[in-house]
């Protein structure tokens, strides 16, 4: 339904929201004043997008998450709990309808009761692949009839068992209805609302009549850091989610300033087109795994926080094998969790099986060995064209030539959509956010019916992948998504040289970060207690 413009304001939605013009509480204001006083978070710039539903990158998350709140959640163990939600949903025996009973006592930060009908309208956004955005890959056409029997209840007719839906609707946030059409609207029912959203900083202001009162800070405000390092030394910020490892070194040394790790969801991983040669060739997609130097990148870049890449499935997925090593366990005693005693030991570079994978090769290879571009996306993680060189040199000492090309995302993903690429280093840490604890983002690349398709055509490893998605056991999900991740690894079709951690820097003067929720890709800042 169209806006007008007292109702914009009543629910603070848009890019028109006032600053904050009399300081940050001022802003806050309109309620008894509170002794949290203002948590400030960095970012290495603010997202242009603030709407959950419009994006899952994990700057817009990181600052969504207090004010919009999902139907379900992950726990600190890892299992998944009702939020909006008043219970587990109620699965039919075929299992192709979905119920869903709604709590009573959560509203909008406008007064607007939470009612079923905004479940359905954001479903229903998502549904459509026009409109789905960051949750297409993920949510687009799953659904059949999406209903509101009542205003506490919600139906959601399947077309085919999805029993892994449960997991998506603990990442889908639910903004209020109206909101869902405006990128910059951040309207939810949250512990904290929207204040102010220009001025170089973000503000959230706690919620006076929220049903949780836990949420121990007045605000939370979000700015933009240039040199994170020395603004957490100055307490100019009490947190830093995304320090770069250079970064991360120096908060080590410095005084009064801490850092916190995480096995995090997905990948950094390196793409091979299979569409073109060289890469349409397994025999020398192997060569490119057993030559790629994982073990520089864990020391040399990430200095000790990553683990080895093996499969595509990381420490952080569900279906993640410790004990699965093809390409050796590495040498760092740091990696964690700590490889098995009977991992395959020893280096992860094998010359000698590159030589013999390139061997195999059925077509004879050019003089000069194998040539191709690895495209690096830069993007957030300002640690990729370290990333990318040290795997260039590496490559090259065995038998490759390898260029590198530094591309954006919006680049990669044109180029991607035509097949106009040898391999890429992307970095696909963000994808957590939408798919939360399952392996299905770090399978995404090998599944020939999917968007994100770099020419895998494997009907076994689409079987596997469909049956993880249908069902609603996440033991029996783990072993599909196992066994599909062991396919993959095994055709070197996803290739990661190490699964870096979820790192966060933050003062002294705030409580440590919950790692459990940072884990499954949740910062998690509205519960943080300032100290001192």
């Amino acid at each position: 339904m169209p806006l007008s413009r007292r109702r914009v304001l009543a629910l603070g939605a848009g890019t028109g929201v006032a600053a904050v013009s009399a300081g940050l509480l001022a802003a806050c204001g309109g309620r008894e004043s509170r002794s949290g006083g203002t948590l400030v978070v960095g970012l290495p710039r603010l997202p242009d997008v603030l709407n959950p539903v419009h994006s899952t990158a994990e700057a817009t998350r990181w600052i969504a998450d207090p004010v919009v709140e999902a139907l379900y959640t992950y726990r600190d163990d890892t299992t998944i709990g009702p939020v909006l939600a008043a219970a587990d949903p109620l699965i039919a025996p075929n299992g192709l309808s979905w119920t869903v009973r709604l709590r009573t006592d959560a509203r909008f930060h406008n007064g607007d009761p939470f009612t079923a009908e905004h479940v359905v309208a954001c479903l229903r956004r998502v549904n459509d692949p026009a409109t789905a955005g960051d949750w297409a890959p993920w949510l687009a056409g799953r659904f059949g009839a999406i209903e509101a029997p009542d205003t506490r209840t919600v139906r959601i007719e399947l077309p085919r068992a999805f029993g892994a839906l449960r997991a998506f609707l603990a990442c889908l946030p639910i903004p209020h209805q109206a909101s869902l059409g405006d990128p910059r609207a951040l309207v939810g029912t949250g512990p904290f609302r929207l204040a102010s959203a220009d001025g170089g900083a973000v503000v959230l202001c706690r919620e006076a009549g929220h049903r949780d009162k836990a949420a121990p800070a007045d605000a939370l405000e979000f700015r933009a850091s240039a040199d994170p390092v020395a603004d957490l030394k100055a307490h100019r910020l009490a947190v830093y989610p995304h320090p770069t490892p250079d970064q991360v070194r120096r908060l080590r040394k410095a005084d009064d300033t801490y850092v916190q790790t995480a096995s995090g969801p997905a990948d950094l991983v390196v793409l091979p087109n299979l569409r073109r040669p060289p890469f349409d060739d397994v025999a020398v997609r192997r060569a490119l795994g057993f030559g790629m130097d994982r073990t520089r990148v864990l020391r040399d870049v990430y200095r000790g926080d990553a683990v080895i890449g093996q499969g595509p499935l990381g420490p952080g997925n569900e279906g993640w094998d410790p004990e699965y090593t093809p390409y050796g366990r590495g040498v760092s005693p740091t990696a964690s969790p700590k490889p098995s005693p009977s991992a395959t030991a020893g280096p992860t570079v094998e010359p000698e099986r590159v030589t013999a994978m390139l061997g195999e090769a059925p077509v004879p290879l050019p003089p000069g060995g194998v040539r191709f571009t690895l495209l690096a996306v830069i993007g957030e993680a300002g640690e990729l064209p370290d990333v990318a060189r040290v795997l260039a040199e590496g490559w090259n000492r065995v038998g490759f030539t390898v260029a590198v090309e530094l591309v954006d995302a919006t680049t990669w993903a044109a180029r991607r959509r035509v097949g106009d690429f040898d391999a890429a280093l992307v970095d696909r840490r963000g994808s957590g956010y939408a798919v939360g604890r399952t392996g299905f983002a770090a399978l995404a690349p090998a599944v020939s019916t999917g968007a994100e398709s770099t020419g895998y055509a494997n009907p076994e490893l689409d079987r596997l992948v469909e049956e993880a998605s249908a069902t609603p056991d996440n033991a029996r999900r783990a072993r599909l998504t196992r066994v599909a991740g062991e396919i993959v690894a095994r055709d070197a079709v996803v290739l990661p040289p190490v699964y870096p951690k979820v790192v966060v820097g933050r003062t002294g003067r705030v409580e440590s970060v919950n790692t459990r929720v940072l884990a499954v890709g949740r910062l998690s800042v509205a519960r943080l207690h300032r100290r001192g």
